[in-house]
């Protein structure tokens, strides 16, 4: 059962309470005390998570750094590029990014790249088109954000292989070509290609994994995702203006997903929802995919992903927080578990 707005604030300022208590009387400043819930861990916050207010205008990109760090206390920020498509070529723009980011005392992570078309995605430009000349606008459409993820101080983007419907190893084939001409690209610039298992093949962390032992590449990595649906390998047509509506055909399991992925990690997506009355999240036991996280000596940064905006946005079924409660309620889950 999803926690009403009630009861989620109830319970967050229960549990919280200790916390701003301790802080309190050890006399620690807000931006002086490190979110880090361990040496190796840190936990920093995807933009995404504010996706309706970005896309809708409500929020400008420009005021994520302060939320980041007023509103949630978090020491990395983690970008997306739809909302600074329109800015994305401004050079005032992206330093005034690098100043805000430089004055919340914050350091940026990664950058989701999306080269979609929100009205055909069939037009959409891929890494592993089964047409040449396709997968080298591809290529050259991901240079541009490599370029703008460097100028904010980012060490990383996240592509997708996003293909039609052909073979696994077909799709592999290309993929290593495109992600090599990439890679050349991405490291003189020392900047990392990241892939996240989001859809198709990369669902599989299989054929994931054997991609990135056949590039073997020190600039490749994965970005462990915790999402359900980002597991699923095959799913039912989407529906135009509902991206959450379809089903899942076949289903990756997600803990043993993320655990074959995490030696090859990057980074991380500690994406949520929906939770219950006690704050767990109703589709991933977070317990359990922070200690497989734990046992694989991971270091760097856990990204929180609140979808729950998204889903109302976009088709999703039932009710969800607002996305500032459920970052916090997302905070909470992993300060708890790690």
């Amino acid at each position: 059962m999803k926690v009403n707005r009630r009861t989620f604030l109830q319970n967050s300022l229960q549990s919280t309470a200790g916390l701003l208590l301790a802080q309190a009387f050890l006399g620690s400043e807000l931006w002086g005390q490190n979110a880090s819930l361990s040496n190796k861990i840190k936990i920093s916050l995807q933009c995404y998570s504010f996706g309706p207010d970005l896309l809708t205008g409500n929020l400008d990109i420009l005021d994520f750094p302060r939320s980041v760090r007023e509103d949630f206390n978090l020491e990395g920020a983690e970008y997306w590029n739809i909302p600074m498509l329109a800015k994305r070529k401004n050079p005032q723009f992206l330093q005034e990014i690098q100043k805000r980011t430089a004055d919340y005392g914050l350091e940026n992570t990664l950058m989701l790249v999306d080269l979609i078309n929100l009205k055909d995605p069939s037009k959409t430009l891929s890494l592993c088109d089964k047409d040449s000349a396709n997968r080298a606008l591809a290529v050259e459409a991901h240079k541009e954000w490599i370029d703008v993820a460097k100028t904010i101080g980012c060490s990383a983007i996240r592509v997708n292989l996003r293909s039609q419907k052909t073979t696994a190893d077909e799709v592999a084939k290309v993929s290593e070509e495109s992600l090599l001409k990439l890679l050349e690209y991405s490291s003189e610039r020392n900047l990392s290609i990241v892939i996240e298992n989001h859809g198709g093949y990369t669902s599989d962390a299989q054929w994931l994994v054997a991609l990135m032992q056949k590039i073997n590449h020190p600039n490749l990595g994965t970005l462990p995702d915790f999402g359900t649906s980002n597991f699923c390998v095959e799913k039912t047509p989407t529906k135009e203006g509902a991206f959450f509506a379809s089903e899942c055909l076949t289903q990756y399991d997600k803990y043993q997903g993320v655990e074959e992925m995490l030696p090859y990690a990057k980074g991380i997506s500690a994406k949520t929802r929906a939770f219950d009355a006690q704050g767990e999240e109703l589709e991933t036991d977070f317990k359990r995919m922070l200690d497989l996280i734990k046992a694989a000596s991971f270091e760097g940064y856990l990204a929180i992903e609140y979808e729950g905006g998204m889903m109302n946005r976009f088709g999703g079924s039932g009710e969800y927080l607002p996305a500032k409660e459920g970052i916090l309620a997302t905070k909470a889950l992993i300060e708890k578990h790690l």
